[in-house]
């Protein structure tokens, strides 16, 4: 297992390149800074983590897969990146597009793309999300959202942000279990997310010790349990 390391005067400047160099179960540490039209297609096992702050990706122009910034094909746990501005024809761009293996998410950034993630069918498939924020993606159509994950095993998202979401909902998961704990799920008076929290086909659900709140609909496809402590804070301000 080898670290790679990403960033001006590194042995790599774009991740893309890491990636295309690295074996599996390699670490890839991203130095913080912008990287523009830096698409990667992972299809090993990784870890990548943003060093010194957010390791920022921006589309700038269309992926050229047609699907996202980031796509999964293999088992990855990302910490500290920051995705937005992924928009292709299809209208579902994505900051991540997870086809397999076992995603995990922590202390990253979803915002202004089409989809935030977006998620195929995947037997078996497991995606966690730990202290991240998710937050004016889609495209105003009611059929783009923050999160939107198919038919997978599991997802668990804690102790993360979601809000702003452009007509679309906040969270919307047709996993086989879906566990959502001590998230702060937000849509003001003036926004316009369809529902906060969409469970479409069922499955097992645990939503507990979520602050949700929906101040121009009442609709929530799910129950919740509402706790006092301190919401999760953003990882950054929300962009102007």
């Amino acid at each position: 297992m080898s670290i790679l390391t990403v960033g001006v005067g590194q042995a790599y400047t774009s991740l893309g390149a890491a990636v295309a160099a690295s074996s599996s179960f390699d670490t890839i540490n991203v130095l913080a800074g912008d990287y523009h039209d830096d698409f990667t297609t992972i299809t090993h096992a990784l870890t990548i983590n943003g060093i010194g702050g957010l390791a920022h990706f921006i589309a700038d122009s269309a992926p050229p897969n047609g699907k996202a910034i980031m796509t999964v094909g293999a088992d990855l746990t990302i910490d500290h990146l920051e995705f937005s501005g992924a928009a292709v024809s299809s209208g579902n761009g994505a900051g991540i597009r997870y086809q397999g293996g076992q995603l995990t998410i922590n202390n990253s950034w979803f915002h202004n793309n089409q989809e935030g993630l977006l998620a195929g069918a995947v037997a078996g498939g497991t995606i966690s999300i730990d202290h991240s924020e998710f937050d004016h993606n889609g495209t105003g159509d009611g059929l783009t959202h923050n999160l939107y994950v198919s038919n997978i095993a599991t997802l668990t998202v804690t102790n993360s942000y979601f809000h702003d979401v452009s007509a679309g909902h906040e969270i919307k998961s047709r996993a086989q279990a879906t566990i959502l704990t001590g998230n702060r799920i937000q849509d003001g008076p003036n926004l316009s997310a369809s529902y906060s929290v969409d469970l479409p086909d069922g499955g097992a659900a645990t939503i507990t010790g979520n602050t949700i709140q929906n101040e121009k609909r009442s609709a929530i496809a799910a129950s919740w349990s509402v706790t006092t402590r301190a919401p999760p804070a953003p990882i950054r301000p929300a962009p102007t």
